[in-house]
């Protein structure tokens, strides 16, 4: 590669690294919090495991509910204005922790973080496709994505490291509210983006998202299965460090998106987010039938692998079928599929554990995922044209 050409690539990508950093920024403080709440709500206020998922979850629910009201407010009112509120709010949330002193508080807390977490994942995604070449959009939303990732999981790191180096939990919330600040600079430097007016109020469930949504929903049972449930059915077949086959699948789900992808633009979204799927049910399969760490291992990097282009292949397929004027909206909808799949697949996979036994979860879970490739092959999804602005 000559330096003509990775000079004309950064060129490319800097409009967008402020959006990549204030999500960034952003989500480090979920992910410290996310680390360290369950010894807090365990240890110094003296709850229960419920309560313990009870705090954990409360993010993700008002996530859920925040994101498509995020994006019809960015609609109409604009994209920057709306990531700066959310910013705003995850560093009220990090304030807020400081001075929470019993489990409705942190509830309380939590559901402010999840408010902020989805305006500023919401706003920022449609601000990029409103700022990227068409040609560019499913790579870009993909890099943006892998920031999320990246700051929730370095974020559980850091907040673990400081609560171990101070002994105490202050610390981690002004780590929280001090990077979810640094997100709302990032966000200032930035002009408001040009948008077509929106005519008329996008729905709540814009019908562009609902089954590219559906789609995202039962491949994300795939992660909550593998998540909850691949030590546990490693160790029932007497496999150590079964915690492995989950670990792994960080590796090709940032791997793939950093190094092809733009697939989803070049070969079509409806065509990859197929494969996709395929991809994850082969690593769920070899999940279920694994006798030995490595198969296991192997299973998780290919989840990983598929999972990867999954959710940009899914997100371009909404973008291109919805008017520019309510991407926000709609791109806030589609999002939330991801959460629900999430606080749901945990559930439904522990039950599917209690009846049948661990094996079965990835049976199940990679059905699921075959009916997520069957609905990206429907032929409605095949060569949609892109609204004119």
């Amino acid at each position: 590669m000559t330096a003509t050409t990775v000079g004309g690539r950064l060129r490319f990508y800097r409009p967008y690294l402020p959006l990549f950093g204030a999500i960034l920024s952003a989500l480090l403080g979920a992910g410290a919090s996310l680390a360290v709440l369950p010894f807090l709500v365990l240890d110094d206020l003296g709850g229960s495991r419920f309560e313990v998922g009870l705090v954990i979850a409360a993010l993700a629910v008002a996530a859920v509910i925040s994101r498509p009201i995020a994006g019809r407010i960015g609609d109409r009112h604009g994209y920057r204005t709306v990531m700066l509120a959310g910013a705003g709010l995850c560093v009220l949330a990090g304030a807020g922790y400081l001075v929470a002193g019993n489990v409705p508080a942190l509830v309380a807390v939590r559901l402010v973080h999840g408010a902020g977490e989805g305006a500023v994942y919401t706003a920022g995604a449609a601000w990029l496709v409103a700022l990227a070449p068409p040609e560019r959009r499913g790579r870009i939303v993909g890099l943006y994505g892998i920031h999320m990732w990246l700051g929730l999981t370095v974020g559980a790191l850091l907040g673990t490291v400081l609560l171990r180096a101070t002994g105490g939990y202050p610390a981690v919330w002004v780590f929280a509210a001090l990077t979810a600040l640094v997100g709302v600079a990032l966000v200032a430097t930035r002009r408001r983006p040009e948008q077509p007016a929106a005519v008329g109020r996008a729905a709540l469930l814009p019908g562009s998202a609902v089954a590219p949504g559906v789609a995202l929903t039962l491949a994300g049972f795939g992660y909550a299965g593998l998540a909850a449930f691949a030590a546990l059915h490693l160790d029932a077949r007497g496999v150590d460090n079964g915690i492995a086959a989950f670990n792994a699948f960080g590796f090709t789900y940032v791997g793939v998106r950093l190094f092809v992808g733009g697939l989803p633009d070049r070969l079509g979204p409806a065509r990859v987010a197929l494969w996709s799927a395929v991809v994850e049910a082969v690593g769920l399969l070899l999940v279920a039938v694994a006798t030995n760490l490595w198969v296991a291992v192997l299973g998780g990097l290919v989840v990983g692998a598929g999972l990867s282009l999954l959710f940009p292949a899914l997100a371009l397929m909404v973008i291109n079928r919805t008017d520019p004027a309510h991407q926000g909206a709609a791109l806030g909808a589609f999002t939330s599929f991801w959460d629900l799949g999430l606080v749901l697949g945990g559930p439904l996979a522990g039950l599917v554990a209690g009846v049948a036994g661990y094996p079965a979860v990835f049976w199940a879970t990679l059905a699921a995922a075959l009916v997520s490739a069957a609905i990206s092959a429907s032929p409605r999804f095949a060569g949609v044209p892109r609204p004119a602005a």
